[in-house]
């Protein structure tokens, strides 16, 4: 899978002759399912795209990609199946999957190819779940390709239902929780009520910690074998968050909807910073690789060991996000100033 979530290679899909019937066979579900035609539907949500979506009854079979289910798997949600760039040839998730235990989970794409109609098709789902990185692109849903026309081809089979990851991050879970109560989830029960808790508990600490370092500057990067790509925290929901925080991240300026500067890894020391924080998305180089890596290696964060985990597909959950700022607390407190 290429790094950026913008800039995605372009696959396309021709349905054979009988995922094509097949799809037809369910299209008059899917459009009774829209808004417009049920729009006194008992189960309905607005999305990250202000789509409404009304069915004539609660979704049972969920299909949903990884990056979306993993948040709502803590809030004890279980797809029906699973798709998308992050579901690695092998069914493995990396650490965009958070929690979920694969096991048994059905699959209808990969990181070869993000969404395979036939086996989609053949789930049967209700709904369809994904992420939406740009809330007024009606046609952008992660990893359905709209170029190939798979959107349309999807919402024939099922509506769909998209998460926001634009923005910030702690404003982005609450349309999370939101549609984990619509699917079913107990807010209230203990397991969940401790995870805010601690969640809650996190966040304060993170902000107790950049306010104590505010000269602690941070970069947050995807490293590869010759070149690196620096994040542009505008448009990512979680290091905009960390900035409201009062986190002092390095911001190369670059036009909205990039999301990276790339860079040669000989430039790594013009970079004044005192935290790295890499991707853990596979193919970045991160932890002590970084010390014999080119460029990085002489960088006095890196010499200093101030190198830290950054999952660039953060969780919108409760415990995902305790996580991330668990990290981003751990690098503050224990960095020194080198830059």
């Amino acid at each position: 899978m290429t790094i950026s979530s913008r800039t995605l290679p372009r696959r396309s899909f021709v349905l054979g002759a009988a995922a094509s019937a097949a799809l037809m066979s369910r299209f008059t579900t899917a459009q009774e399912s829209s808004p417009e035609a049920s729009p006194a539907g008992i189960w309905s949500f607005t999305d990250a795209k202000g789509i409404t979506v009304s069915l004539e009854a609660p979704p049972q079979r969920v299909v949903m990609d990884v990056n979306a289910a993993a948040p709502l798997w803590d809030f004890g949600i279980r797809p029906a199946g699973l798709f998308g760039w992050n579901v690695q040839a092998d069914g493995s998730l990396g650490d965009a999957g958070g929690n979920i235990d694969p096991e048994g989970i059905p699959t209808a794409g990969d990181v070869n190819e993000p969404i395979k109609m036939e086996e989609l098709i053949a789930l049967e789902p209700d709904l369809i779940v994904t992420l939406a990185f740009t809330p007024d692109d009606l046609t952008e849903y992660w990893s359905i390709d709209a170029e190939a026309g798979l959107v349309d081809q999807v919402k024939a089979i099922a509506p769909i239902v998209s998460i926001p990851v634009y923005g910030r991050a702690d404003e982005n879970i609450v349309k999370v929780i939101e549609l984990a109560g619509l699917l079913g989830a107990d807010l209230e029960s203990e397991e969940l009520v401790a995870a805010k808790a601690a969640y809650e508990e996190s966040e304060a600490a993170l902000k107790a910690a950049a306010e104590a370092a505010p000269d602690l500057k941070a970069l947050f990067l995807y490293i590869g074998d010759s070149e690196s790509y620096i994040a542009a925290p505008p448009d990512w929901a979680d290091i905009s968050m960390y900035q409201a925080f009062g986190v002092n991240t390095y911001d190369p300026e670059i036009d909205r909807g990039l999301y990276w500067l790339t860079i040669s890894n000989e430039l790594a020391l013009t970079y004044d910073v005192d935290m790295l924080f890499t991707s853990t998305r596979s193919g970045s180089i991160a932890g002590d690789e970084l010390l014999t890596t080119p460029g990085w290696k002489e960088h006095p964060a890196a010499v200093a060991g101030q190198i830290f985990p950054w999952n660039q597909d953060f969780i919108l959950s409760y415990q995902g996000m305790k996580a991330a700022f668990d990290v981003v607390t751990d690098a503050l407190t224990t960095s020194t100033k080198v830059s």
